[in-house]
């Protein structure tokens, strides 16, 4: 049949639905002849932004043209509808894309929003716009290179400035960062952020986005008109020892389930394997380098708690991981080759050092290691003021700090003496601290002599006891130096030792080198052998003393304890296959050191001391 006037129904035009009278005539403030000069496709405008608004994976497919996986779906979404927002995932779990992706969408549906993000450090918050923006959205996206004007990424200041207005500022959550403003305020890894520079210097920047139009009087009374500034928290995992990120994520779980606008989610390993973000054997690897905690922590994603019978708390040593300068000992072909070690430090002014040595010697026996810890003790004091006097200044004792921790397999006593000897030679140590239990006796013999190093063709003098006499009487060598101070361990001794230790931790006396997770971010990179590395085993030269500092706090924080009530004495224990070699590494070179201790603060006249170890 033919369409003719006459067969052919007129349509009724739907009536088309405004918010108010200004925005039915909305297409009448733009000339007639241009785009929006037409009422039809001012009102396809408004449903579209409004579909995307309320709809980020949408613009994210749709307009920017970008392929996502069906969790990074459900992020985008849940994202765009809630205004607290906080995210837990495992490393490898692309979370930081993703919250790069929702800065931009942001900015681009909302003109003149003003996005800041923080980070535990501004070079952490800084990689989300160099790699994850400009390296990779922007060259995945052509629209998203059209709406943006400009980057900006210098040493002072990160933005990415947008045509729209908006904008997505780098910040540094300390004293630096204050006097920003933002209408969403992204905190990236926010484990690693201060609470009180959550409190008082990022959290004061939210105010509500303030579009033109509001100042209008016609607006200025609608409230449901105003929006609300957007909070959003992402991090990885952490041990739930009173750290403030729970509170932030048992506050967004308890607000979700009474329906309010706040959204938790979290994802261990499973979503990277799911997606192909990330490969078994990649896994595998990691799993064999990590700690159990860590891998706990990192990739199972899992909220572990300390533990109420374990003598230490997680938290007693990560308030204590500091040091971002690790030592690493000259190899092999280096010392025949005669180059001077890059990674060398050089000593302080009343600085000593030591290598300390928790011995094994079952070479079959799985995990059973000698653990060799170098520290270096350096020397604090305070200047008082006195009215009518001189300045006083007092001794307050040494400071410790273990830059290096390594293990060498059990079994062999001359090659564990030469390594000992080695770390000796290339650390400038001042002093070995030996464990004398099972064959430490003879490691200690050959100390004792003249020792040949027959991988670095070299002769070494030999070194006696310098705490026991009956040790020392064992060798006699001409000009020996009393540099080996040997511990024989008994319960007494191990529960003064482990006393001792627990209040070097919580006095935080005593710096660790920095978490693994920071290392790869802040350390390692700068390692140009490691950079370049193109075989694991060099890599895995660089990143064992980070790794071994995590193996250390594993294990003493597993580490059990009863106290007995006829001696008063700490017993320690072990739990299952669970070993502490590296706790007794440290904690008898840290007992060492509490000793010294005595003769350095026994140097102020003004003062008598006394050293009590309970």
């Amino acid at each position: 049949m033919s369409l003719t006037r006459s067969n052919v129904r007129p349509t009724r035009r739907r009536k088309i639905r405004y918010g108010d009278d200004r925005q039915e005539d909305l297409y009448k403030r733009f000339p007639p002849d241009t785009f929006l000069g037409s009422q039809e496709n001012v009102h396809h405008f408004l449903l579209w932004m409004t579909f995307f608004r309320r709809n980020f994976h949408r613009f994210a497919t749709d307009y920017l043209q970008l392929k996502l996986h069906i969790y990074q779906i459900i992020i985008l979404y849940l994202m765009g509808i809630n205004y607290f927002f906080v995210i837990i995932a495992s490393r490898g779990d692309a979370k930081s894309y993703i919250v790069a992706l929702a800065s931009c969408i942001y900015c681009i549906l909302y003109p003149g929003s003003m996005v800041v993000m923080a980070s535990g450090t501004k070079k952490q918050a800084k990689l989300l716009v160099s790699e994850k923006i400009e390296k990779e959205l922007m060259n995945q996206s052509d629209m998203l290179r059209k709406e943006i004007r400009n980057v900006k990424d210098n040493t002072n200041e990160v933005v990415v400035y947008f045509k729209n207005g908006s904008t997505i500022t780098v910040v540094a959550p300390g004293d630096s960062g204050r006097g920003y403003r933002s209408t969403i305020l992204i905190r990236e890894e926010f484990r690693q952020i201060k609470k009180e520079d959550e409190d008082a210097v990022l959290s004061p920047y939210q105010q509500q986005r303030q579009p033109p139009y509001l100042a209008d009087s016609y607006y200025k009374s609608v409230s449901s008109l105003h929006e609300e500034s957007t909070d959003i928290y992402i991090s990885s995992s952490w041990l739930d020892n009173g750290h403030y990120m729970w509170g932030i994520v048992d506050q967004a779980s308890g607000d979700m389930l009474k329906g309010n606008p706040s959204c938790l989610m979290a994802f261990d390993e499973s979503v990277a394997l799911a997606h192909g973000l990330k490969s078994q054997r990649y896994y595998r690897v990691q799993k064999k380098k990590q700690d159990p905690l860590t891998w706990d922590l990192e990739f199972m994603n899992y909220r572990v708690k300390d533990n109420a019978s374990a003598y230490f708390s997680y938290s007693m040593f990560s308030k204590n991981q500091n040091v971002l300068r690790p030592f690493y000992p000259r190899t092999t072909l280096d010392y025949l080759a005669n180059k001077k070690n890059p990674y060398s430090i050089a000593k302080q002014a009343g600085e000593v050092r030591l290598v300390a040595c928790d011995m094994a010697f079952v070479e079959s026996k799985r995990n059973d290691n000698s653990i060799f810890s170098c520290i270096r003790l350096l020397p604090e004091s305070t200047r008082y003021e006195r009215e009518n006097s001189s300045d006083i200044e007092v001794n307050n004792g040494y400071r410790r700090i273990v830059p290096y921790i390594t293990s060498v397999q059990g079994g062999d006593t001359v090659r564990q003496a030469r390594r000992i000897r080695q770390l000796y030679e290339d650390f400038e140590a001042d002093y070995i601290v030996l464990d004398m239990r099972n064959g430490g006796v003879a490691v200690y013999d050959l100390l004792a002599r003249v020792m040949y190093d027959e991988e670095r063709k070299v002769e070494y003098a030999p070194l006696t006891c310098m705490n026991d006499d009956s040790i020392a009487a064992r060798v006699k060598a001409e000009g020996a130096m009393p540099r080996i101070y040997v511990i024989s361990a008994t319960q007494k001794l191990n529960s003064d030792i482990a006393v001792d230790f627990r209040r070097i931790l919580d006095e935080k006396r005593i710096d660790l080198l920095v978490n693994f997770e920071k290392a790869t971010e802040e350390v390692l990179p700068g390692i140009k052998e490691y950079v370049s590395a193109i075989d694991g085993e060099t890599q895995a030269f660089y990143e064992a003393p980070f790794l071994e500092t995590q193996a250390l706090i594993s294990e003493a924080t597993t580490l059990m304890y009863e106290k007995r009530p006829d001696t008063g004495v700490v017993v320690i224990k072990e739990q299952g296959n669970n070993r502490k070699d590296r706790y007794t590494s440290v904690s008898y070179g840290s007992y060492f050191s509490s000793l010294l201790e005595i003769d350095y603060l026994n140097q102020d006249e003004d003062y008598e001391y006394q050293v009590f170890i309970n």
